[in-house]
């Protein structure tokens, strides 16, 4: 690509007036949602409590400003917005690089694959639905995709280790219903069917047993649940990913589990 045109923007929005509420279930999920089918060929999105960036293709600044309006409207939360242009490669990977990193200059997380709302996760297969494939990306980018996750997250201070699939041994129901609602950004796990068809579908992937313990969990029958654990669902892969590697579950801050 030439050099002086423009392939990326760097989209800010941060609140007014002090508002630290966008981790808030509710508002983040809303704001998630609307984001991801506005912008569906974004490279990479995060969510902090006073302020989220998103990096698109170039365009899509007043997308992004109805965006925040409709959240303004809906939850009485105002923004600034400021743009940022990138004209090469490097510098559109630096800058989804530093969203990646931004829990972690403020002290929220110590791994980037530990903030909930980041599509850092979505890059490595550890969410549902995948907002930024990895392929899509690194095509936009011009990288070659076994290299892109490298390049938006490590620097000379940081090497994170990418989550990858592992044998699972035993784990508590806590820990299968925090993967599931990991990896589905989820918050009320009971209230959310595909969720509980997750979790039993992750509880047969592992070889749990149909206990009464697990049927009180997803408030099902042992007749749904045999059914459910017959259908595989795109899903599982992310759950299972997030059971293998606790950084996925164990969140502190914008999160859904318990330390334990």
């Amino acid at each position: 690509m030439a050099i002086g045109m423009a392939i990326a923007a760097h989209l800010i929005g941060h609140t007014r007036d002090g508002a630290r509420s966008l981790l808030e279930h509710e508002q983040a999920s809303w704001l998630w949602t609307r984001l991801r089918a506005g912008f569906p060929d974004a490279f990479s999105c995060e969510l902090m409590p006073d302020h989220l960036h998103l990096v698109t293709p170039p365009g899509g600044r007043a997308r992004f400003v109805r965006v925040l309006a409709m959240f303004t409207a809906r939850f009485g939360v105002r923004f600034d917005v400021i743009v940022e242009i990138a004209n090469t490669a490097d510098i559109a990977m630096r800058m989804i690089r530093y969203g990646f990193h931004n829990p972690l200059r403020d002290s929220l997380v110590t791994d980037p694959y530990a903030w909930k709302w980041s599509t850092l996760r979505d890059l490595v297969g550890a969410a549902y639905p995948v907002w930024t494939h990895a392929p899509r990306v690194a095509r936009a980018l011009g990288v070659k995709p076994e290299g892109l996750v490298r390049r938006v997250t490590q620097s000379a201070d940081l090497r994170p280790r990418r989550p990858e699939l592992a044998p699972i041994a035993a784990v508590s129901m806590c820990a299968l219903q925090d993967a599931t609602a990991a990896a589905l950004r989820i918050d009320c796990f009971t209230e959310h069917m595909l969720g509980r068809q997750l979790l039993v579908q992750a509880a047969h992937a592992i070889g749990m047993p149909v206990t009464a313990q697990l049927a009180a969990a997803v408030g099902r029958s042992g007749r749904t649940i045999r059914r459910d654990r017959a259908r595989r669902h795109p899903a599982l892969s992310a759950v299972l990913l997030c059971l293998a590697d606790a950084r996925l579950r164990h969140a502190r801050t914008g999160g859904f589990t318990r330390e334990r």
